[in-house]
């Protein structure tokens, strides 16, 4: 009997990420990330649910099911039809009542969104807790799991292109930055310059004076996870020693697929 794998797509803000997750550890291959998501790139998505089949046949596993992490409810049903269209399979949806490796200790559990369930569900299993999980996206997440495997704390933040955006979108005069592309100067020239330095300073002082706040409440011992596209870049002028995961959300939905 071949081993089992499983289909696992992150759908965010921003951009969606499909992905192959197999084993005990949910290792992630045939990662296909689309901007904009299936409501930009429906026919992107679909491509990459193939690879995602194939790189299983490949590697000889059955994908035996697919499991979808969505902050953008909107575009539940479209994935719903394209997975079943392309794979056969029925979409699961990561859900507060998704059974668990800890206990979501909060009021209002349901509030609480796909991506940051399976980053506690990722770190739980593969890190260990007490934890603190930092995921930069178009919104930055900061959540606690205690020893005892609660996650009974959270904070949520802007990121960097919220910043980025709000300086352009709240003034006359300021131009559009991509900021992303370098990092800023150690002494601006220009507004341009002004801006990269500003929005670097302000986000890295914003995470470092978050995770200070957050990590008595985690407790002593507590494993420091990030993820996210630029946890690369910003977490380590944060000055903690933390683990980056890049697929830390896709083997979290990996790990619950199981």
């Amino acid at each position: 009997m071949k081993d089992r794998a499983s289909i696992v797509i992150d759908a965010g803000n921003t951009s969606t990420t499909i992905a192959l997750a197999f084993g005990p550890d949910a290792e992630i291959a045939a990662k296909t990330a689309v901007r904009g998501g299936i409501s930009a790139g429906r026919g992107e998505c679909a491509v990459a649910l193939r690879r995602a089949f194939a790189d299983a046949d490949s590697r000889g596993f059955t994908v035996s099911g697919a499991l979808l992490a969505s902050v953008t409810p909107s575009v539940n049903d479209a994935w719903a039809r394209l997975v079943r269209e392309e794979t056969g399979l029925a979409l699961g949806l990561v859900t507060c009542a998704t059974r668990l490796p800890y206990t979501i200790d909060i009021p209002h559990p349901e509030t609480m969104g796909a991506d940051r369930i399976a980053d506690m569900a990722a770190a739980a299993v593969l890190y260990g807790a007490p934890a603190l999980v930092v995921d930069i996206g178009t919104a930055v997440t900061y959540d606690v799991l205690s020893s005892d495997r609660r996650f009974f704390t959270g904070v949520i933040g802007p990121g960097p292109e919220i910043l980025a955006r709000s300086l352009h979108d709240y003034t006359a005069l300021l131009p559009e930055v991509e900021w992303w592309r370098s990092k800023p100067p150690d002494a601006p020239a220009n507004t341009e310059e002004a801006m990269l330095f500003g929005i670097d300073a302000g986000f890295t002082g914003m995470m470092r004076e978050t995770i200070s706040r957050l990590l008595p409440l985690a407790g002593e011992g507590a494993h420091l996870v990030a993820t996210g596209g630029f946890a690369r870049r910003f977490i380590p002028q944060t000055g903690y020693d933390f683990s980056i995961d890049d697929s830390l959300t896709l083997r979290g939905i990996g790990l619950l697929a199981q």
